[in-house]
């Protein structure tokens, strides 16, 4: 019977989702984080429940010819990455081999996954960064695994290489001005995070305080005025008793207000407040693959398509765009994107789209439906209806190839199998992290 705090000597057999190594005890899995399949470990049972079991990896007595040296000198304490120990090309196999196995298991849907598309580069790709405040030490950093624990940090390898000077910039206004850090036991103290974006060589910085201001902004403006020669500074102001970091009160500093972007054709602006994908890289060769899919003809509907940037996009290469989105502010940014850049053959609707799209998608006679959900996937709403009206071919992007498996298996449930898996394509959008994006294209039999 194994029990919690046994030692064991362990051959990983397998890979968990989380990135972890998987062992058998008996009838019992053991996730290991930080082992890899082929290894020969031994391990500290940390927790045993019925059927399956918790582990650390104390030492690697056979290594996997995959282990590599890990970049980042916090790997293992801070919770951002976890497959940094492997080597890049194997993590990509790995990730290509999670959405084919959930496609099987949850699916139903047994089909060639492509090789997941690599990041360019794989380290040093993010362009934004939330870095919460450390009340014991002050200083900036990043939540170990599964916690509110803060990890000081003085760098972050996968974030771009000005998050060095940000943190050494954050951590120096903290010095000097003295200020207050936010507890959040008992709610008391002003500065709870610091979050930061760059792109265009612009720095966008917002300081989260729980107060109604942030004292001392000539200091912050001095040090960063110091490092970066165009930027923008505001701050946030989130007096709840939550773990949302953002709240819609943003007051601006100095500086620029947003950075000026364009891709595809369409122009946008982005502040710390937009949504925007953190892999440049990725995020062009996602849009790029969808838009290949879509015709001069073709009548689209773009559900969930927030702040509108795929919806634009979709309009200046096809006849007709529907975009569908229940966050008004949201709405509100499409709505301006389509006037700045002159768009007319684009309709941007607030709703919900499990609402919104069935009446839509019957009184269209043919569409193409573009799926781009949250991580907890599509309304069973939007399933049925597409299932029912059956349109000539669905793209869906996802974030979680879980709830991607769970959607294709009701849509073929409910289409009576209607549809070919035309290609599933991953992408890394995440290098170094558990986290796979996946782009499927289905077409009507």
């Amino acid at each position: 019977m194994l029990k919690k705090n046994e030692r064991r000597t362990v051959d990983i057999i397998g890979v968990g989702y989380n990135g972890e190594g998987v062992a058998h005890i008996d009838d019992i899995v053991v996730f290991v984080p930080f082992a890899i399949v082929g290894e020969k470990c031994e391990i500290l049972i940390l927790k045993v429940l019925k059927n399956k079991a918790y582990a650390k990896l104390l030492k690697v007595i056979i290594p996997s010819k995959y282990r590599i040296e890990a970049k980042c000198p916090y790997f293992t304490k801070c919770g951002g990455c976890q497959l940094q120990h492997i080597d890049y090309d194997f993590s990509l196999q790995l990730k290509s081999d999670w959405v084919k196995q959930n496609l099987k298991n949850i699916g139903k849907i047994d089909v060639d996954v492509k090789k997941t598309i690599p990041s360019i580069p794989h380290f040093e790709y993010r362009n934004k960064i939330a870095l919460p405040v450390n009340k014991d030490t002050r200083k900036v950093g990043l939540f170990a695994t599964n916690s509110h624990r803060v990890i000081d940090i003085d760098n972050c390898v996968i974030q771009g290489s000005w998050a060095k000077d940000v943190i050494d910039i954050c951590n120096k206004f903290i010095e000097i001005s003295n200020i207050s850090i936010y507890d959040e036991n008992t709610h008391n103290g002003e500065l709870r995070h610091f979050v930061a974006r760059y792109e265009n060589n612009c720095l966008l910085l917002t300081a989260v305080v729980n107060a109604k201001t942030l004292k001392n902004t000539n200091i912050l403006i001095e040090l960063v005025s110091a490092r970066f020669n165009k930027y923008g500074i505001n701050y946030n102001i989130n007096m709840t008793n939550s773990n949302v970091i953002l709240t819609n009160n943003y007051q601006f500093v100095s500086g620029v207000s947003y950075i000026a972007m364009e891709d595809n054709g369409v122009k946008y602006n982005i502040d710390n407040a937009s949504f925007l994908q953190i892999n440049d890289y990725i995020k062009n060769k996602i849009y790029d693959a969808v838009l290949s899919n879509i015709q001069k003809n073709d009548v689209v509907i773009d559900a969930y398509s927030g702040a509108g940037l795929l919806s634009a996009m979709l309009a200046k290469k096809c006849k007709y765009v529907y975009g569908i989105e229940i966050v008004e502010p949201a709405v509100q940014c499409a709505e301006k994107l389509k006037i700045d850049n002159n768009i007319n053959n684009l309709l941007n609707i607030c709703g919900d789209c499990g609402e919104i799209l069935p009446k839509l998608i019957n009184e269209l006679d043919e569409c193409v439906v573009v799926l781009d959900p949250p991580r907890k996937g599509c309304d069973e709403k939007v399933i049925i209806a597409i299932a029912k009206a059956q349109p000539r071919k669905i793209i869906y992007i996802s974030c979680d190839h879980a709830t991607l498996s769970r959607d294709l298996y009701n849509l073929q449930k409910y289409s009576n199998d209607a549809y070919t898996v035309l290609s599933v394509q991953p992408y890394d959008m995440f290098p170094q992290t558990k986290h796979v994006e996946t782009v499927v294209v289905l077409e009507k039999r």
